[in-house]
């Protein structure tokens, strides 16, 4: 097994990190993590690669790793991809309406949910699972009728600073 401690850089914000990819594309030494994003959260894990590469982490605690970080192993290079998870959408009908949005903030709040706000206003948060949508839509119940609620299944990525904890 294969110890990462640190990642090199990520090739969504970096020249240098992009370049390194193409050229281990080119070279054949390029290799795929494909992680959950509750594992990319973690400081020690063990992985393999999908083609059998055995990993095991090592970072400092509050480390996460994101999608597009590049790891460096011995002679291969390893890029990180996130899985898609399910989700669920909230938009409020009624925009200038502040009592209702800070409901629906108490409740998705009091489950400690990560969130992320898309510039239209949708609250997009995930769920375990698809039954957890008749949990919302119960905990909604006295403002369900003011709300559109649909699941999907995305690449979550919270922001910054509603990262919450899960229970």
């Amino acid at each position: 097994m294969l110890i990462v401690n640190s990642v090199l850089g990520n090739v969504h914000h970096e020249t240098s990190v992009k370049e390194k990819i193409e050229q281990a594309k080119l070279n054949g030494t390029l290799k795929k993590l494909f992680l959950t994003r509750s594992e990319m959260e973690k400081s020690r894990l063990q992985k393999t690669t999908e083609d059998g590469l055995e990993l095991g982490f090592v970072f400092e605690p509050g480390k996460t790793l994101h999608t597009g970080d590049v790891l460096n192993a011995n002679s291969d290079t390893i890029m990180i991809h996130q899985l898609p998870e399910k989700v669920l959408h909230v938009r409020v009908k009624e925009e200038n309406n502040p009592t209702l949005l800070v409901q629906v903030g108490h409740i998705i709040g009091n489950r400690h949910r990560p969130i992320s706000i898309s510039d239209d206003g949708t609250i997009v948060f995930p769920i375990h699972n698809d039954g957890e949508l008749d949990l919302f839509k119960e905990l909604f119940h006295d403002i369900v009728d003011h709300l559109e609620l649909h699941v999907s299944e995305e690449i979550f990525t919270s922001n910054k600073g509603m990262n919450s904890h899960e229970h």
